[in-house]
């Protein structure tokens, strides 16, 4: 038997000779570092997907030859698949993760990153969700890696007044970005659990900006036991496409869903028959061109979202990535209902505007000596009511 096939036998036997319940953290030190070992003699990384060979394989309940056999031959098929895969850089590799929908426990170790729950937000937040660039999320790894800061992050993210304290102050002299989005990330899921209603800016202590949306192209519908539900899709901005991810409650996803015809109806039906057979802690992906055949076109309602905010040294910044949270839905008849009163305002103002302005020039004819009764009637406020109204309009600039 060779050196690689005794090293599986030693994995299978350290594995089985693990206390029942022990956690991963605790077999780190022993099973995880076999596990490393032996992908690395395949010239394999240390991979999601690679280590589920190596896990399937100590669930049997007897080893022999002939199993060792199967998983050396598994993994010297996989390493040759892996091997002599096209050459592709890292950015092209990132963003090819992002269309195909791969864990970032897969792609953070063949990009020569761990699995840190930093990276994973790096990866599975602001790349996947958030829809950040690859040359944006590559920096700040390798700034991380470069300065090993794993750790400091692990810990700062646990400080309560964070942006005081001097590992803070050591990453913000790298120009480490995502360290606030990071830790406020954290901090909302603290707070939010699973299928209950996300904290309000309001909550939060921020006032955001608010924009109107519509004509959303929805690619994708992913959530999970974690998180409410994610549209990924794009919306046009002037004559091209842009990416867009939007948050929202599973309330709000079926109205969008019950207002987008037969092929809203048709999703909303496919997600509870997942929902009730979905292996727990899964996260549901709902790829909606590949199993409908279009895109879902959401062309009869407006959205009024806003970005979420976070605090950078006692400021609060709105995120710059194109990740949108729903205040509310709005049907067209809503829309233009409301839009009706918003025109309808807005001239109001001008008017009083124009009301208050005509008290400041009754002041300036009086001054040059023309009578009231005179200056009134050039200013258009010989009404008695008119005048009064112009007279306190003023005195509210003041």
């Amino acid at each position: 038997m060779d050196q690689l096939k005794l090293k599986l036998q030693e994995y299978y036997q350290q594995y089985q000779q693990q206390p029942a319940g022990e956690t991963g953290k605790a077999k780190g030190s022993a099973v995880q570092e076999m596990e490393s070992d032996i992908l690395t003699q395949f010239g394999l990384p240390v991979s999601k997907r690679f280590v589920q060979i190596l896990h399937d394989f100590v669930h049997h309940s007897v080893v022999n030859e002939q199993l060792i056999d199967y998983v050396s031959r598994k993994l010297r098929t996989a390493a040759r698949k892996y091997l002599l895969s096209p050459v592709m850089s890292d950015a092209e590799l990132l963003g090819q993760a992002r269309d195909q929908k791969r864990s970032p426990y897969d792609v953070l170790p063949e990009l020569g990153y761990p699995t840190h729950e930093y990276a994973i937000f790096l990866v599975g937040e602001l790349l996947y969700r958030r829809n950040m660039t690859p040359q944006d999320v590559l920096e700040e790894l390798k700034k991380v890696q470069q300065h090993q800061y794993w750790e400091d992050i692990t810990v700062l993210s646990k400080v309560h007044n964070y942006s005081a304290h001097e590992l803070y102050a050591k990453m913000k002299k790298q120009q480490l970005r995502f360290i606030d989005d990071f830790i406020q990330y954290l901090r909302r899921q603290e707070v939010s659990k699973p299928q209950t209603k996300r904290l309000t800016p309001a909550e939060e202590g921020y006032k955001p900006n608010y924009r109107t949306i519509s004509k959303i192209q929805v690619e994708d519908i992913v959530f999970d036991d974690k998180t409410t539900p994610s549209l990924f899709g794009k919306i046009r901005n002037g004559r091209s496409l842009t990416r867009i991810t939007i948050g929202l409650e599973f309330s709000e996803l079926n109205q969008l869903l019950m207002s987008a015809g037969d092929l809203g109806v048709e999703i909303s039906a496919s997600i509870k028959k997942r929902l009730a057979g979905r292996a727990e802690g899964k996260p549901l992906v709902i790829d909606i061109k590949a199993e409908f055949g279009q895109v879902l076109k959401l062309e009869n309602c407006y959205l009024e979202v806003y970005k979420p905010q976070h605090q950078e040294e006692g400021k609060w910044i709105e995120d710059k990535d194109a990740f949108f949270f729903v205040d509310k839905i709005l049907s067209k008849k809503e829309f233009e209902k409301k839009a009706k009163e918003e025109e309808v305002k807005t001239k109001i103002q001008e008017c009083l505007e124009l009301i208050g302005g005509s008290y400041v020039y009754y002041q300036r004819l009086r001054r040059l000596g023309i009578t009231d009764e005179e200056a009134k009637l050039r200013a258009g406020l010989q009404d008695e009511l008119l005048f009064k109204l112009s007279y306190y309009l003023n005195k509210l600039k003041d």
